[in-house]
C-alpha cells in the first residue's frame, strides 16, 4: 500500500496503518540512518526516534505529498545529529582497539564494505534497491530524484562494490 494512503488511515484513526507503515518503511529508515552513522546499534536508536518523531508531526504531514520522503527525511536529520553528538564525544578503550586492528578485510561483510567504499547517496540507492527490493521508481519517488538518476547511481555503487570486493579478494 502507498505511503500516503498509509498516513491517511493514521490520521483517520487506524492503528494498524501505523504498524503497517512502520514494516513498509522500517528498512528504509534504517538504512538511511545506517548509511550515516555506519553503526548498527545507533542506526536501530535513530529509527525509532525517526518513527516516533514522524507520529508526533502527523499533524503536519500533508498526506498529498511524498510522506515517505519526510520520513527519510526526519532520519536523516535525526542520524546527523547523533553523528555529530557522538563525534563530539568520542572515547575508545584498548579492547575496542585491539579490536578493531585484529579485524581483517575478509571479517567485514558486503553491507560493511559497501559502507565504506561508497558515498551516503549511493549506498542508500544501493540498499533501498538491492536490499529492500523496492522498485527504481519507488526510491526515486522516496529520495526525489528523477528514475534516470537513480539507475544511474545504483549501476554505478554495484560496480564499485565489485571492483572494491575484487580488488580485496572477498
Amino acid at each position: 500500500m502507498d505511503v500516503n494512503k498509509l498516513v491517511k488511515r493514521i490520521k483517520e484513526g487506524d492503528g494498524r496503518a501505523f504498524d503497517e507503515l512502520y514494516e513498509r518503511m522500517r528498512k528504509a529508515v534504517y538504512y538511511t540512518a545506517y548509511s550515516i552513522l555506519r553503526d548498527p546499534d545507533a542506526s536501530e536508536n535513530v529509527m525509532q526516534d525517526a518513527f516516533v518523531r514522524f507520529y508526533q508531526s502527523l499533524d503536519s504531514v500533508d498526506a498529498r505529498a511524498n510522506a515517505g520522503s519526510y520520513l527519510l527525511a526526519i532520519a536523516r536529520n535525526c542520524a546527523i545529529n547523533e553523528y555529530n553528538r557522538e563525534k563530539r564525544s568520542v572515547s575508545v578503550s584498548l579492547e575496542t582497539l585491539d579490536y578493531l586492528e585484529a579485524r581483517s578485510p575478509s571479517d567485514t561483510g558486503v553491507l560493511d564494505v559497501a559502507a565504506r567504499v561508497l558515498d551516503e547517496r549511493a549506498f542508500k540507492v544501493l540498499v533501498l534497491c538491492a536490499i529492500d527490493g523496492y522498485k527504481r521508481r519507488e526510491v526515486a519517488e522516496m529520495l526525489e530524484m528523477p528514475i534516470g538518476t537513480v539507475t544511474w547511481i545504483y549501476n554505478k555503487a554495484v560496480e564499485t562494490l565489485r571492483q572494491t570486493l575484487e580488488k580485496e579478494g572477498l
